[in-house]
């Protein structure tokens, strides 16, 4: 089997130290997921049953574009265990290995709601900018709709969250991350490479609760299998500043970035001062702010602006991939 550097069609490049394609498959709409509308996640929703689905889309979009490493977060739903298997018939369909950007949730011993305490934060640095990038987010309001909203509801979450303290509850101090149950997702993946951990926006919770002792154990504990850690966040611009101060020892962050700063909080001049202060490898994510940014204009501003290390791309179909992947070789190139 090929490895995913010798198979690559995209430029390699390294994130301390481990080697990763510059254009990396996102998971979405594998997990039925599209950031567009309800209607279209139902679509893909039908469209999958079973892992074979799955591969009938994926396997001519690797093959095509070379594409050689995937994300990956498992839940307890079945598209993910037919995502994960997808993964592996492609592969040995192919004789060509995808490497895995793994993420997780952070599993405790209670959820911790952390939602409003962001707002909070948010608001305390950018003010009505905030609040207005984020009631206007089309993923929030996609998220919205998906959930059946109101405006009255986001005016209640918004009025709860300029409400909530600047300090963390006390109740997030007993919190416990359990660790058994983060190993049994990980050994989900014994069989395949990870070369890199992105966490999902949970982990987070511990530098919220200013547990930042817990959070570099739970970064060790991952780096001990795969070597390399990166932050998952949505709130760039209040995250990666807490993470430097605390000196935890993360590789570097995962993040949405994209021209028309969709989804990037607390507001997109905020989130990119906090990625270009970093001096850490960032993974870009939502490029293309949930097929709202024309590819071209998208991989320019994360290659040729801000030259961002590397992205995940969600693809739906192969005209979507024709377009997109053709616009970040353009990019990648010049």
């Amino acid at each position: 089997m090929r490895s995913y550097v010798e198979a690559s069609k995209f430029p390699i490049v390294e994130i301390a130290g481990t080697k990763i394609p510059r254009i990396i498959l996102g998971q979405h709409p594998y997990d039925g997921t599209t950031y567009t509308s309800s209607e279209r996640d139902q679509e893909y929703r039908k469209r999958w049953n079973g892992p074979q689905s799955m591969v009938e889309m994926m396997k001519p979009i690797i093959q095509r574009f070379g594409l050689t490493a995937s994300r990956e977060v498992p839940t307890d739903n079945e598209l993910s265990r037919w995502h994960q298997d997808a993964l592996r018939m492609t592969m040995e369909e192919l004789n060509v290995e995808i490497a895995l950007i793994l993420g997780t949730a952070l599993p405790t011993s209670r959820r911790p709601q952390t939602a409003e305490y962001l707002y909070r934060l948010s608001y305390e640095l950018a003010g009505e900018e905030f609040s207005k990038t984020w009631r206007n987010d089309p993923i929030t309001r996609y998220r919205l709709e998906r959930r059946k909203g109101s405006e009255e509801d986001l005016d209640r979450f918004a009025r709860k969250g300029m409400k909530t303290p600047l300090t963390p509850p006390t109740e997030w101090s007993s919190i416990e991350v359990d660790y058994e149950k983060l190993d049994a997702m990980l050994d989900r993946y014994k069989d395949f490479n990870v070369p890199i951990f992105a966490s999902n926006a949970a982990f987070e919770f511990l530098i919220l609760a200013k547990r930042y002792d817990e959070l570099q154990r739970v970064v060790k504990h991952v780096k001990e299998r795969f070597g390399v850690f990166l932050l998952g966040t949505h709130y760039a611009g209040i995250i990666i500043p807490l993470v430097e101060e605390a000196g935890i020892d993360v590789d570097g962050y995962l993040t949405p970035i994209n021209a028309d700063g969709i989804h990037m909080f607390p507001t997109q001049k905020h989130a990119i001062e906090a990625i270009c202060n970093t001096g850490k490898p960032v993974i870009a994510i939502k490029p293309l702010g949930g097929g709202r940014v024309q590819p071209k204009k998208a991989f320019r501003y994360l290659f040729h602006k801000l030259n961002i290390q590397a992205t995940m791309v969600g693809i739906g179909n192969m005209e979507e991939a024709e377009e997109t992947f053709a616009s970040a070789v353009e990019a990648l190139k010049t």
